[in-house]
């Protein structure tokens, strides 16, 4: 599942999830915290890909609580916020990759393929 609102980085997702076969849920409704989180749970993806962006100054909030819930969701957090302190923040949160824009393509592909090959481990 992505969350963002960013059309290069919706592009280059949607790329690399249908170069490896996989289906796409995209977000890019409300950014209110509690619709964000509704929507992640009504799907209950395997991995969610989150853009701050679209989500500051809440995406901090956000993944702790997607964590209280789920400590199994994969999580690729996006940002432009070079900022240590963030970094720190989130860091702290299980993310699986952490990425500062603009993103490679090659990058987050590679990125993506490795997370869905352990996805794909741990469900078989």
């Amino acid at each position: 599942m992505l969350i963002s609102r960013d059309q290069i980085l919706i592009e280059m997702v949607q790329k690399a999830v249908h170069a490896h076969k996989n289906e796409l849920s995209l977000y890019t409704g409300s950014a209110d915290p509690l619709d964000v989180m509704s929507a992640i749970f009504s799907q209950n993806p395997s991995l969610i890909l989150i853009d701050d962006d679209f989500l500051s100054p809440y995406s901090a909030h956000l993944l702790q609580s997607v964590r209280k819930i789920n400590q199994q969701m994969d999580i690729i957090f996006t940002t432009s916020d070079s900022s240590i302190k963030l970094g720190k923040e989130i860091s702290q949160l299980g993310i699986h990759y952490y990425a500062i824009k603009p993103l490679e393509e090659a990058e987050l592909t590679d990125s993506l393929k490795s997370i869905i090959n352990l996805i794909t481990k741990r469900i078989n």
